[in-house]
């Protein structure tokens, strides 16, 4: 995966999320590990039976999560350690990722043939995970960048009595998921992963399909749903089995079977009124998680972002695909018209790190572009955590 489609994909996605925004839609090998038998109902697909049909899972030869994820860890005085990354070779949990709005087909909803900018994305958000877990994810017939004045409503622009675009879009990662869960899945646990459009059609799957199925909603490890509001307890529409992920101390155990959820701000550049994320689209309060403490405090993100040559204030030269910034910025979420994770830069004067790393559109939007990107290093290892607590 070269730097340059890295960084290509981050403009691309940013303008997704524009776009989306405006239109107010919602936002290896295989294991060896015994496992308990499946209690699901048997369940083909037509679509998802075929692995062409997948961006990433254990028995493709071309699978986009199979990449150089290697890291260079860039430090505040300028010194630099190469990470080499390494899959898990015999993971006992599955991750199961839908991605945000990415694709730049024509129409009201993409085809189901990946072009760079779906698999680019699998580099950005989802492969890093390939360290905990076995990595699974589909192409779905999402609404696209040309498609998103269709995407909330009942408008298409396909044949008479067709579905409405994110309706369609919906209905291949229920067909997706149902596959999986029936001839993939095996009872194993599973971290369910998405971003904003992916976050929207996962928060409806555990809704629907998870939320009060007792069998399957033991085997979910976490449901990382970020860049989506996710309503809180209380919040109508709120999950009523799925709790937020809260640790109630600094020692206490690392829950499990929860939700990890937030949309990203500059401490400095907090949502305004008018802004697209921090709320339900009625104004309801979302779920705000830390993934550095999963509490109220403030705690330091584990950043990765394709590299770009050279970087920093000291010229270190970053050859890998990746850089990241240990403790470059804190978090802390905060709850007062809106619930958002706060973010501040702690580079100080001669530091080789970037003061501003980017990712901003206007205000409303905030860092809703980087979410993911700030805080992978935190959500891959709380995965690792959540999975070896089960």
């Amino acid at each position: 995966m070269r730097r340059s489609v890295l960084s290509a994909v981050l403009v691309l996605t940013l303008a997704a999320a524009g776009l989306t925004a405006c239109s107010k839609a919602d936002s290896a090998e295989t294991s060896t590990t015994t496992t308990t038998a499946s209690t699901v109902a048997p369940f083909t697909s037509e679509t998802y039976s075929n692995s062409a049909n997948w961006l990433c899972r254990p028995d493709l030869s071309d699978d986009a999560c199979d990449i150089d994820m290697d890291a260079t860890l860039l430090k505040a005085d300028g010194a630099t350690t190469v990470e080499k990354f390494s899959p898990a070779k015999d993971p006992s949990a599955d991750c199961f990722y839908v991605y945000p709005t990415i694709s730049a087909d024509k129409g009201a909803n993409s085809d189901l043939v990946a072009g760079s900018e779906e698999k680019s994305v699998i580099a950005l958000q989802f492969a890093r995970f390939g360290s905990v877990c076995r990595l699974f994810a589909p192409i779905y017939r999402q609404v696209p960048l040309a498609g998103i004045g269709f995407g909330g409503g009942s408008t298409t622009t396909t044949a008479p009595g067709a579905q409405p675009p994110r309706e369609v879009a919906y209905g291949d990662v229920l067909d997706s998921w149902k596959q999986y869960l029936a001839n993939d899945n095996k009872g194993r646990p599973v971290v369910l992963v998405g971003h904003s459009q992916g976050a929207g059609h996962l928060t409806r799957l555990i809704k629907e399909q998870i939320d009060t199925n007792d069998a399957v909603r033991k085997q979910l490890v976490s449901a990382m749903l970020i860049g989506a509001g996710v309503p809180q307890p209380g919040t109508p529409g709120a999950f009523t089995n799925v709790p937020p992920c809260e640790k109630k101390s600094a020692s206490a155990k690392v829950p499990t079977g929860c939700v990890v959820s937030y949309a990203s701000y500059l401490a400095s550049e907090p949502p305004p009124e008018g802004s697209y994320f921090g709320q339900t689209r009625e104004g309801g309060r979302i779920i705000c998680t830390n993934p550095s403490t999963l509490d109220a405090a403030a705690g330091p993100l584990d950043s990765y972002f394709p590299s770009g040559g050279e970087l920093g204030t000291k010229g270190a030269a970053v050859d890998t695909p990746f850089v990241r910034y240990e403790g470059l910025y804190d978090g802390k979420c905060v709850s007062d018209a809106r619930d958002w994770l706060s973010l501040t830069n702690t580079a100080q004067p001669g530091d080789a790190r970037p003061t501003d790393v980017g990712g901003r559109i206007t205000p409303v939007w905030g860092l809703h572009l980087l979410d993911m990107n700030l805080a992978m290093g935190n959500l891959v290892d709380l995965a690792g955590q959540q999975i070896k607590a089960l």
